[in-house]
């Protein structure tokens, strides 16, 4: 299973790339139109799930919420 994590930020996509590193996880990183992109390999969905709650907790980062769903006319 892959992962795929995008900022704008190159002082983030520079931490969490450093985060990876020290973690030992595999992951390519790539840039594209301003995108910095983080792509990483060989995750389960729980290992997924428990990288992205440890990750949200040592940047001091919220959850991205879902924008409330229009009412049908």
């Amino acid at each position: 299973m892959t992962t795929t994590i995008s900022t704008s930020s190159k002082n983030y996509f520079n931490k969490i790339q450093n985060y990876l590193n020290n973690k030992r996880l595999l992951f390519t990183p790539s840039i594209n139109n301003g995108v910095y992109t983080l792509t990483i390999f060989e995750l389960s969905s729980s290992q997924t799930t428990s990288l992205i709650q440890k990750m949200t907790k040592h940047f001091h980062l919220s959850p991205k919420q879902s924008e409330p769903l229009a009412l049908a006319a």
